[in-house]
């Protein structure tokens, strides 16, 4: 259960944080140690001057469908809609929250060395986040030869016991690994890899990315899951926000464009291997990238599996009605839109599950405004297969 409306709808949300700061609000207000109804008051505050982001349509829908609370027209007071929601929050769990999106799967992330008790292996399993596995520490290391019981002295011993945890992921439900790769991240074919792994042991720095990404992606491909990549973000930008907010603070950028020499490299490396490439989603924060990433998908096709490279849906700051919007365009024309697999939700609140209503309704906007243009054909029948396919069907059958 939830303290307050503001420890689920406001505290957990960096997208709201970035918002309030854009507007001038004092960080005691947001991050700070202002009570709960003193954030919650300053942030809804924030929304009529919201109007045109995303965060107020969002806002709106998540009190209309979650709390039964419509917030339109802005009259009642901040005190008013506070306490309503709270006394409505008295009847809500987590699993009640999720229950009113009709969510048959749910995969939040976890590390490699997270406790996997807490999933259910049915509608909520566990996605691998890979981020620490690929900048491993001697820390990790340590971590994992205890979870494991395995001695880890050399890369082959770091190799079984990173696939032991894949395969006990995947007995968890897991059916997806995720991996960050920032703005700057460049894949080459690691040279003496063995001996910078005996130097991390030492204590020495060394840098395994591309080795220990491509070992995961093969590993991937080996027990069946799909592999998710986020590519762009340009994380480090106010040092001062990062030291009061953390790393997920809300202040990251759109970095540069992708490189492509060095993505088509690491797939096509991953492809040689013995078990070819696993299912593979690129992500993209930059959108000079939508087309580039769409036109992979007919880079690394295979017998009898569709879409074995595919771009993901428009992400983080492009998830909103244009961003969206856009990345349709160009995945329809430059990959085949019908295997598109619709919408994702990378904030940390339960409430964002919302998003999925918002895609779908600038989906359909979409297919209808091509329809109606002469562009798509006038027939309800035909895109309505597409809807079900790229809002449903497509994502299940990743499972």
């Amino acid at each position: 259960m939830f303290g307050s409306i503001t420890e689920l709808w406001l505290s957990p949300d960096p997208y709201k944080h970035r918002a309030m700061r854009i507007l001038g609000i004092p960080e005691k207000y947001i991050t700070g140690d202002a009570d709960d109804f003193e954030k919650f008051e300053k942030w809804y505050g924030c929304l009529p001057s919201l109007v045109g982001n995303p965060l107020f349509d969002w806002a709106v829908m998540e009190f209309k469908i979650v709390f039964e609370i419509e917030l339109l027209p802005f009259s009642a007071s901040a005190r008013e809609v506070y306490e309503k929601a709270n006394e409505k929050l008295k009847t809500l769990s987590a699993k009640k929250i999720l229950a009113k999106f009709k969510i048959e799967y749910s995969a939040p992330c976890a590390s490699l060395l997270d406790d996997l008790s807490l999933f259910d292996r049915k509608a909520l399993c566990p996605s691998l986040r890979g981020d620490d596995i690929v900048a491993v520490t001697p820390e990790f290391i340590s971590g994992l030869e205890s979870l494991t019981g395995t001695e880890i002295t050399d890369l082959k011993d770091f190799g079984r016991a990173v696939e032991t945890r894949i395969i006990a992921f995947k007995e968890a439900g897991c059916r997806f690994s995720d991996h960050a790769l920032d703005c700057g991240f460049t894949f080459t074919e690691e040279q003496n890899a063995e001996e910078k792994f005996r130097a991390l042991l030492r204590g020495e720095k060394a840098d395994l990315s591309s080795h220990i990404l491509k070992m995961l992606a093969c590993l991937y491909a080996k027990h069946g899951l799909s592999m998710q990549l986020h590519i762009g973000a340009q994380r480090e930008t106010s040092s001062r926000l990062l030291k009061l907010a953390g790393k997920a603070g809300g202040f990251a950028a759109i970095g540069n464009t992708v490189d492509v020499k060095s993505l088509t490299s690491f797939l096509d490396e991953v492809e040689k291997g013995e078990y070819g490439l696993p299912k593979t989603v690129l992500f993209t924060l930059n959108p000079a990238d939508n087309a580039v990433l769409a036109t992979l998908s007919g880079s690394y096709s295979k017998d009898d599996t569709p879409s074995v490279v595919t771009q993901g849906p428009a992400w983080w700051w492009c998830d909103h009605i244009k961003g969206m919007t856009d990345m349709l365009e160009n995945f329809a024309v430059h990959s085949v839109l019908s295997t598109f697999i619709g919408m994702t939700t990378d904030s940390r609140s339960l409430l964002s599950f919302v998003r999925h209503d918002y895609f779908r309704r600038v989906f359909c906007s979409f297919l209808a405004e091509k329809a109606e243009k002469g562009e798509y054909p006038n027939d309800l029948t035909l895109l309505e297969g597409i809807a079900v396919k790229c809002c449903y069907q497509n994502a299940k059958d990743l499972i």
